[in-house]
C-alpha cells in the first residue's frame, strides 16, 4: 500500500487540474484530504477526473492510479483504458 506521503503528493499534483469541477465537488474532495484521508481523497479525485473528462497529464494520472488498491484499480480500469486509448 502506498504511503500517506505518496498519496498526498499525487493528490496535490492532480488537484489543480480539477478547478473546473463544481465547487461543492471540489470542496468534498478537499474536505476528505484535509481530514487526513489522503487515500480516499486521491481515489475520489481519480474517479472525478475520469468520470468528468478532466484534462490532466497522462503520466500524473497513471502515477496516481498506480497508488490505488487493486479493488479501486479494477473499478476504474475501463475508464483508464478509454482515457489512455483516446490519447
Amino acid at each position: 500500500m502506498a504511503s500517506d506521503r505518496q498519496l498526498s503528493a499525487a493528490y496535490r499534483r492532480l488537484r489543480p487540474y480539477c478547478d473546473s469541477l463544481p465547487e461543492d465537488q471540489i470542496q468534498s474532495l478537499d474536505d476528505g484530504f484535509d481530514a487526513g484521508e489522503p487515500y480516499y481523497a486521491l481515489s475520489w479525485l481519480v474517479a472525478d477526473i475520469l468520470e468528468n473528462g478532466v484534462n490532466v497529464p497522462k503520466d500524473a494520472l497513471l502515477d496516481a492510479y498506480a497508488l490505488l488498491d487493486d479493488e479501486d484499480k479494477e473499478e476504474y480500469s475501463s475508464l483508464i483504458e478509454k482515457r489512455i486509448n483516446a490519447s
